[in-house]
């Protein structure tokens, strides 16, 4: 999912200071970078060393320069390098426990460190060191509070920087899932139909508004020889990007198999073949295909698991169920076929789950009663705006609720 996040993650592990940006062909490896790191935190501390030195040799006068430039030049190495040894390679052990202990065990390791370092330079040195002993003790004493100041300022810049490093990784990696995502979007949209066929004797309209910027619904007309025209719907199993791209691969079979003289039952029964060969157990789809013949406004249909579509005609609403189980659940499915004679001004249905099952925020969902409420009221009305009108009361039904599924509503209507 993220390409950035693995290559920052790839290249700069076991540098001193934690993960490093990717650094890009031809730049200085890692490990020379934190050699020049290193170089420069001691040559940092050996600057302060010789500061410190000429300062007491000023204030005191003191002829014999060498011992007190060498002493404090490595005392103040010794702070350096306890603090950074410290906040980087012992802190982190800490890491995971009560703010109060860690705290105490941070301070005890830095002083510790510290003491135990200025020892060893005493002990190199002393006879020098016995005759200037409360000199050094009041630098080991500054030392060791110097090394806590440094050390802790150290471990919080370095958890400051590696929480901002994870958020940059973080935000790179939603930038190229946003991208896909979109591209993703653009591919679905070019998918769904950019017009509607002219069929003698009927009218149809559409919509699909994915949930989470892509999904798996799917609806499509199929013109056809002789005036007719196939409808599809579909809804495929999960959401998101994997959900898109089998629901492509479900748009390009569909339209392979709806060829003159093919039943809806047949390509039924063969989608799921295709689909059950080509894909897992867990992925598969409902669907919906029917054929309008304007000859004689008849509609012959196979429903695969798909929610039945609404016919609207004189005797009230029917719903078209006739088929069989959704398409690749199971291998050597047979589906059965439905007929439907259809009248001038019988409206046809065809929806997913997202419309009927949308909730509420009491948790209501949406409901058949309540769609077929307005495609009775608004039934002679142009059918982009009942299509305008349904979208517009499942948003207002499910206000302050997250999107439940892909919405998509086909409308058919006679004339």
């Amino acid at each position: 999912m993220s390409e950035s996040a693995t290559v920052a993650e790839r290249g700069r592990a076991g540098t001193v200071g934690g993960p490093l940006p990717a650094l890009p062909p031809g730049a200085p490896s890692a490990t020379a970078g934190a050699w020049r790191f290193m170089l420069a935190w001691a040559t940092g501390w050996a600057v302060v060393g010789s500061a410190v030195a000429a300062g007491i040799a000023f204030s005191r006068g003191q002829a014999d320069f060498r011992p007190l430039f060498v002493s404090s030049v490595l005392f103040a190495e010794v702070v350096g390098f306890t603090a950074l040894v410290s906040a980087r390679l012992v802190f982190p052990f800490y890491a995971k426990l009560p703010f109060a202990l860690r705290a105490v065990l941070q301070v005890l390791t830095l002083v510790t460190g510290t003491v135990a370092g200025s020892a060893a330079i005493v002990a190199a040195q002393f006879f020098y060191f016995l005759h200037q002993f409360r000199l050094i003790a009041v630098i080991i004493l500054i030392n060791a509070v110097l090394a806590v100041f440094v050390g802790i300022v150290l471990h919080t810049y370095d958890a400051m920087r590696r929480e901002l490093e994870a958020n940059f990784r973080a935000l790179r990696a939603k930038e190229a899932l946003e991208r896909e995502v979109e591209i993703a979007r653009e591919v679905q949209r070019e998918l769904l139909p950019r017009s509607v066929p002219i069929v003698p004797g009927l009218e149809m309209a559409g919509v699909c508004l994915p949930a989470v910027g892509v999904g798996g619904d799917y609806y499509d007309y199929l013109p056809l020889a002789e005036g007719r025209v196939g409808l599809v719907i579909a809804d495929v199993s999960g959401k998101g990007i994997p959900a898109a791209l089998l629901m492509a691969g479900l748009q390009a079979s569909v339209r392979s198999l709806a060829l003159p003289g093919m039943l809806p039952c047949d390509v039924c029964r063969r989608l799921n073949e295709m689909l059950h060969q080509s894909t897992s157990a867990s992925r598969y789809a409902t669907l919906f295909f029917a054929l309008y013949d304007p000859a004689d406004r008849s509609l012959s249909y196979s429903n695969a698991g798909h929610f039945p579509p609404i016919h609207i005609g004189a005797q009230g609403p029917s719903r078209l169920s006739q088929g069989g189980l959704p398409i690749g659940l199971m291998p050597d499915s047979l589906y059965g076929e439905g007929r439907r004679e259809m009248g001038i001004g019988d409206v046809l249905a065809l929806y997913t789950d997202g419309v009927i099952e949308q909730p509420n925020a009491a948790g209501e969902e949406f409901g058949e009663a309540r769609l077929i409420e307005i495609l009775n009221r608004e039934r002679d009305t142009p059918l982009p705006h009942i299509l305008a009108i349904v979208v517009a009361e499942l948003q207002r039904w499910s206000e302050g609720v997250t999107p439940h599924d892909d919405i998509t509503l086909v409308l058919a209507r006679t004339r």
